[in-house]
């Protein structure tokens, strides 16, 4: 709701770097719902993944009570500032955390700051998304459980073509 108040001209780059960090109303054409049904992990067979070097880690929360927005606060639209959000991965995804050049590191994390370096720190929403997407497909072929697929959102006034993270 934040989000959607800001006004036109206005810059903001999101970086979710976090399982179920899909942003709701971002624009008519990436719109999830405020709430979302939980998502059914099925049976977690832990000696199946005894192989893989990461191991998801799922915490069984209560349903909170939610508290929406007062209604005289509340902007119907979808925000027109330009939003880039990056997430670490789909819906249906877990991130993972792997040893990776030296250091046990976030896949999305190490993939971001790989992406950006390569473009020496200057470079679009649908560069760094496309070159992330690359590292994060390589590291497939060294480990066993790389399932992170990074999204992108974009407001209805920002375009993939949009230089993120300048000053």
């Amino acid at each position: 709701d934040m989000v959607s108040r800001l006004v036109p001209g206005v810059r903001l780059t999101l970086i979710l770097d976090c399982c179920y960090s899909v942003v709701p109303s971002v624009s008519p054409t990436c719109s999830f719902p405020a709430t979302f049904k939980k998502v059914d992990r099925g049976r977690v067979d832990y000696m199946k993944l005894r192989d893989y070097i990461s191991r998801p880690r799922f915490l069984e929360l209560p349903v909170l009570p939610v508290c929406h927005t007062p209604a005289h606060l509340r902007t119907a639209a979808f925000p027109s500032c330009q939003l880039h959000c990056l997430s670490a991965c789909q819906l249906q995804e877990w991130c993972a955390e792997f040893p990776i050049e030296g250091t046990v590191q976030g896949a999305f994390s190490w993939a971001f700051l790989k992406a950006l370096a390569s473009a020496h720190y200057h470079c679009g929403a649908y560069q760094l998304l496309r070159v992330m997407a690359a590292a994060l497909a390589d590291l497939r072929l060294h480990f066993k459980g790389v399932e992170q697929t990074p999204v992108l959102q974009i407001s209805q006034s920002a375009s993939m073509q949009d230089v993120v993270l300048w000053t």
